[in-house]
């Protein structure tokens, strides 16, 4: 049992390393000190790792709740099935939803008529606008992947497009 604890703070010493937090680039760096042996020549090399974690929101979709919930309390259940759909096929990268009424018929499981219902609801709740036909922007103050200078780019781009009357 007295090994136990010696053989732990062995590890803990063999695996120190420093930790630093980059506020301004969301950025954490971690730096150790390595013993490396050649496998050709046995040459044991004494090496500096540095790992860097970025954090960040790039990575995670964003749902601004007061705004996301007050279009979902306007949707039958059947609207909220084409929601999801558009949801769901939502391209991250511009914040568009591509698609004929044919696919999200399809993909909701729904008629004409209630893809149609949903999607001019969903423009006059500000959730998307119509860019062209069978393509629509999602509203970026709603949900958006990306951090706030990508969330700003795509405002600017959704209020180019005109919303439909």
């Amino acid at each position: 049992m007295a090994v136990l604890p010696e053989r732990g703070k062995e590890m803990k010493r063999k695996n120190e390393r420093t930790m630093e937090y980059l506020e301004e680039s969301s950025t954490l760096v971690g730096q150790r000190t390595r013993k490396l042996v050649d496998q050709e020549t046995g040459e044991v090399m004494q090496v500096n790792q540095v790992t860097k974690l970025a954090y960040g929101s790039k990575n995670f979709w964003k749902l601004y709740m007061r705004e996301f919930i007050a279009v979902l309390k306007g949707l039958s259940d059947k609207q909220y099935k084409v929601f999801v759909y558009i949801l769901e096929h939502t391209k991250p990268g511009d914040n568009r939803f591509t698609a004929t009424y044919k696919e999200i018929m399809k993909g909701a499981g729904c008629c004409r008529q209630t893809v149609a219902s949903t999607l001019k609801k969903l423009q006059k709740a500000n959730f998307m606008r119509k860019v062209q036909t069978g393509v629509w922007m999602v509203n970026p103050d709603i949900i958006v992947k990306g951090n706030d200078h990508k969330r700003n780019m795509l405002l600017s781009e959704y209020r180019a497009v005109k919303p439909e009357k």
